[in-house]
């Protein structure tokens, strides 16, 4: 045998070897990925929605405000900087959240001018209670102080931990997360999310909070673990087109010259290779390794430069409206905003509605909301030419809602003329920037959402035809994962 062909054999050796060992240690991952992800496109990973927040809280009572932010600040001899304010109802009562610039936040209630200091069991109970998730049937039962479980390992509710976790004992399982830190509802979960969540993203996102909560090691195990199944696949479709042959058949009617699951193995394998492949690559992408999606630019400073100023002024603030509102939705929370260096207010409705309310007296009332947006919008990025400003009346594939991310519409769409093709979109109700669209979150919005949830608005728009498709293509990920684990058993054992 000459050296080339004995180096080839070798190396054809090592090709077979690697793919054999790897598919033993991958085949079961393929098919909790794929089973797990048709879960995960019905019922989400346990969290506060916007609109449960809102419905959580319990309506502002306006007419027991006695102290402005102005005058607590003043009383309290607090710090005049403040980076947010917002006023929304801690244990029934109206109170004032500020936060600062390094991240801290104090808690002044508006009717007495006392600082919240925390709440103790007895005051964990009342709040579930108050909290609009409570009803007639239920019956709250405390079970204690937490660090971190598995349903609130995100790294968003690091400054509200400990929390209280209280379980309201009514049919659907309901359990509340109570923050230390505001004493208001930050996560709910019941029996339903729990049972299926388990079955479908602690085992897609490989979720257990015992690995979870180390943040850096969870993303090394992800990351890896898709390269291994990258290559994986990688090895299989180079075997797979050497053992094939479409036209000289085996025995003269087989393209393949395997049997039984081997046969299934090798043709289900080639047949899927594409899906399964941008399948794992995107799994991978989800993780955004190497800072592949990382922008060039901070969206925070070009924000600041919207709004004019990251700081309050109280003294120039509007204030609270203390008369009380006969809307159609009861109102549950008040946030200060700035544009253009104007301040203003957002009234928050329980139904979701939004308001924006300027103080006339110092706006001289020639302010419009619209054409202030417009103005402000070319702060954003200064130094690049602003290319227009559009309404958007519309979901289009840059700007939709998946799951329960808060998408209004209608919204402007500023379109900007720099190095990364920048958008951003703010709502038209209350100005306020939503998301921002750069080169770097286009390509992320592809190569992950795109290729892993196939989230394309010709599938999107036209649901049930979207869930067949992904189905369907996760059946047959399923199928052909079920031959690997097959095969990989057949050779363990023998």
């Amino acid at each position: 045998m000459s050296k080339k062909r004995l180096v080839m054999k070798q190396i054809k050796r090592a090709l077979f070897l690697t793919h054999r060992w790897l598919g033993i240690v991958m085949c079961a991952f393929f098919f909790l990925w794929f089973a797990s992800g048709i879960v995960m496109m019905y019922v989400e990973y346990p969290e506060l929605t916007r609109d449960e927040r809102l419905k959580s809280l319990p309506p502002l009572d306006l007419d027991s405000i006695k102290h402005s932010p102005y005058s607590v600040v003043e009383s309290l001899n607090m710090p005049s900087v403040f980076s947010s304010l917002s006023l929304s109802s801690v244990q029934g009562r109206p109170a004032y959240h500020f936060g600062s610039p390094d991240q801290e936040t104090t808690i002044v209630f508006a009717d007495t001018a006392e600082i919240f200091t925390g709440i103790d069991r007895e005051a964990a109970l009342e709040e579930a209670t108050l909290s609009g998730f409570s009803n007639l049937g239920s019956e709250p039962n405390y079970e204690g102080s937490i660090e971190i479980d598995q349903w609130t390992v995100t790294s968003s509710l690091n400054r509200h931990r400990p929390l209280h976790k209280v379980s309201l004992g009514d049919q659907k399982g309901t359990s509340l997360y109570i923050s230390s830190l505001t004493g208001q509802v930050v996560r709910d979960t019941n029996r339903r999310e729990r049972f299926w969540n388990w079955l479908g993203s602690t085992i897609h996102w490989i979720y257990p909070y015992q690995l979870r909560k180390h943040n850096a090691l969870w993303r090394d195990v992800i990351v890896y673990l898709s390269i291994l199944g990258l290559f994986s696949i990688l090895t299989g479709t180079i075997i797979g087109l050497i053992r094939l042959r479409p036209f000289k058949k085996f025995k003269g009617t087989s393209a393949s010259p395997y049997s039984g699951w081997m046969w299934w193995h090798h043709i289900s394998g080639l047949l899927s290779v594409i899906f399964v492949s941008t399948f794992m690559f995107s799994g991978l992408m989800s993780m955004g390794p190497w800072g592949v999606f990382q922008s060039n630019s901070s969206a925070q400073d070009q924000i600041s430069n919207y709004t004019g100023q990251s700081i309050f002024r109280l003294s120039s603030i509007p204030g609270v409206p203390l008369r009380s509102e006969q809307p159609n939705s009861p109102l549950k929370e008040i946030t200060w905003h700035h544009i253009d260096s104007v301040p203003y207010l957002i009234k928050h409705y329980e139904d979701g509605d939004r308001k924006a309310v300027f103080n006339e007296s110092d706006n001289k009332g020639n302010l419009h909301l619209v054409g202030l947006i417009k103005k402000a919008a070319a702060q954003l990025l200064p130094d690049n030419r602003l290319l227009s400003v559009d309404m958007v009346d519309d979901f289009d594939d840059f700007y939709y809602e998946r799951h329960n991310n808060f998408r209004p519409l209608p919204i402007f769409r500023a379109r900007f003329d720099d190095s990364e093709s920048t958008w951003y979109h703010i709502d038209s109700q209350t100005g306020v920037p939503i998301s921002r669209v750069t080169d770097a979150s286009r390509r992320e919005r592809w190569l992950f959402n795109g290729l892993h949830s196939l989230d394309f608005q010709i599938l999107w728009n036209r649901r049930p035809l979207w869930d067949f498709v992904v189905i369907l293509l996760s059946l047959a990920g399923m199928g052909f994962s079920a031959t690997s684990i097959a095969v990989g058993l057949r050779y363990l054992r023998s």
